[in-house]
């Protein structure tokens, strides 16, 4: 069956321990759903589970200021493509977890106590990237609360949170300069290869001061956020990753951040070797609205959509076994308005979970300004990459003839609805 997208119950929270949120609390657990969409986005069927790795507790231990970057590019542990020398790598970590650990902290969001069992911790990871005190960590870490408590070795900072990005899970926190702690210097996920040797520093399962290695497993992975959102353009890593690791770096064998932790793909909620990091390169892009406080602006189209695959041809005796096809128009967005058109099925399909329930009736997105589109990650690729109040014209089959459909991009929703 084709992968699905849809908005609705992305978080399940796990039993709160005295009142100490684990960001399986905060991270995606999608045993029975999968979200993988553009604009407001329904589906009726389990395709992957994913979670975000989510605040746990930790509290790094002091050690010497941090020499991240060029220091370490020299020190015999690496070849000239950044890759780990064989019988370097126990060194190498070594000295990659000594050079940067001091940047590295805690942050503790607390609720306000509005929810059932009154107040609650979010505990997270994030990293200097300035000497202004500025601190780069995810959205679902500082959790929606305007000010945080940062603690660096045995220190705790009021930290205020000046911008967030919910839609690519990014936040920036700010805090009185730490006297001896210097920031980590941010290298380029631009130049990252399948096979390179990457660490991860979190605090998995308050577990602190953890420090784990792998490799880049694949690049440009795209994942579905709490939002409805895909967030396109991932690294995916073998490095352990579990709830507590998120907002911590994704570091390359020159001590450099290439990434931040955010997501696991898991249905134990716990590592099993796919993990998944925000590219640093969308962090840089982002920083100067951030810093300023500004609202990071996201294109929004506005459909559900499956993957046409064999199976879903079959069943819905679709005319092609590629494309997207439009389960749903969100009521009010650029997709309705622009008059495509979801099946007559959707919300039958939605109610009772049964993909027999749709009518086959549905628009098919097989193009872009004339480029093939075969699957949602390049509708959701094309889309993100576009800006709102671009015009774009889909390509579309309707009942079997070709029609094209102009339509202007909106601004992501604040909030998105359910259309099942």
């Amino acid at each position: 069956m084709g992968r699905k997208f849809r908005d609705e119950e992305f978080w399940r929270d796990s039993p709160r321990r005295g009142g100490r949120s684990g960001s399986m609390a905060a991270l995606l657990t999608l045993s029975l759903i999968v979200v993988f969409g553009v604009g407001v986005v329904t589906g009726v069927s389990v395709s992957r589970p994913t979670q975000l790795v989510g605040p746990e507790y930790v509290t790094p231990v002091p050690g010497s200021p941090s020499t991240a970057g060029a220091s370490n590019a020299g020190n015999g542990l690496t070849n000239s493509s950044g890759l780990p020398m064989v019988g370097s790598s126990a060194n190498q970590i070594t000295a990659v977890y000594n050079s940067v650990k001091r940047s590295i902290c805690t942050i503790t969001a607390i609720s306000d106590g509005s929810s059932k069992t009154g107040a609650e911790e979010d505990i997270g990871t994030g990293f200097l990237i300035n000497d202004n005190g500025d601190i780069a960590t995810n959205d679902h870490v500082v959790n929606g609360q305007p000010t945080v408590t940062v603690t660096f070795g045995h220190h705790n900072y009021q930290g205020t949170v000046i911008g967030k990005d919910k839609i690519d899970d990014l936040a920036i926190v700010h805090i009185t300069p730490p006297a001896g702690r210097a920031p980590l210097v941010l290298g380029t996920s631009a130049k990252l290869v399948p096979g390179q040797f990457v660490i991860a520093i979190g605090n998995p399962f308050q577990l602190t001061e953890s420090v784990t290695f792998g490799i880049v497993s694949g690049l440009n992975r795209s994942m579905p956020m709490p939002t409805g959102h895909v967030m396109d353009g991932l690294i995916q890593t073998d490095a352990p990753l579990n709830p507590g690791n998120s907002g911590g770096p994704l570091l390359n064998a020159a001590g450099q951040v290439v990434g931040i932790d955010t997501a696991i793909e898991s249905p134990i909620e716990g590592s099993v070797g796919i993990g998944f990091a925000i590219p640093i390169d969308r962090l840089e892009r982002l920083l100067p609205t951030l810093l300023r406080g500004g609202q990071v602006q996201h294109a929004w189209l506005g459909i559900a959509g499956i993957d046409i695959n064999s199976y879903l041809q079959s069943q819905l005796q679709l005319p092609v076994g590629y494309g997207v096809y439009v389960e749903a128009v969100s009521p009010h967005s650029p997709a309705e308005r622009a008059g495509l058109r979801g099946d007559s099925g959707a919300n039958s399909a939605a109610e009772n979970g049964q993909i027999s329930s749709l009518k086959g009736n549905g628009d098919i997105i097989v193009g872009v300004n004339g480029q093939k589109v075969t699957t949602i990650e390049q509708l959701t690729n094309i889309i993100n990459h576009d800006a709102p109040g671009q015009k774009l014209t889909l390509n579309i089959l309707r009942h079997g003839q070709k029609v094209n459909v102009v339509v202007t991009l909106g601004n992501w929703p604040t909030h998105t609805g359910n259309l099942s």
